[in-house]
């Protein structure tokens, strides 16, 4: 897949990733009641509304809206060129947003005991932007032979 193809892929599920993420916000700050929850019964809500769901005072959920809304909205803006600094910003995010999930993912399992579908569609998201934000980096670092320091 060319760059520009990837980019695109990282700004559609990162749309997705902005949509699920503000339908959890919605949620943890009570601007609605219940969250529809597939296969997992109740564990969407009580994910929601653990202690787990914000970190630092801040919710999971607000967190991955910035990710998405940043990574999606420097994909698109960004030229097609491996070395352009969207491309840096948007693996870094990526790469902090997969370790997140790792971490969140986890917390469901052992802490919570519950399964949240809307969190682990999240992450399942981030593992997917992640590999094709990494490879719209370049192949080799620029040498800097014959540059003025």
């Amino acid at each position: 897949m060319a760059t520009r193809g990837r980019q695109l892929a990282i700004a559609a599920l990162s749309g997705l990733g902005l949509a699920d993420s503000l339908y959890m916000l919605a949620y943890e700050e009570g601007l609605i009641d219940s969250l529809m929850c597939p296969f997992f019964g109740e564990g969407c809500n009580k994910v929601g509304r653990s202690q787990h769901a914000r970190h630092f005072g801040v919710p999971n959920a607000a967190a991955g809206v910035l990710g998405y809304a940043a990574m999606g909205g420097l994909s698109l803006a960004a030229p097609p060129r491996r070395r352009s600094w969207p491309a840096f910003a948007v693996a870094g995010i990526s790469t902090a947003a997969a370790a997140a999930s790792v971490f969140l993912t986890w917390e469901q399992a052992a802490k919570v005991k519950a399964w949240c579908f809307w969190c682990l569609s999240s992450a399942a998201i981030n593992a997917a932007i992640l590999p094709l934000s990494l490879s719209n980096l370049p192949r080799r670092w620029p040498s800097r032979q014959g540059r003025r320091t």
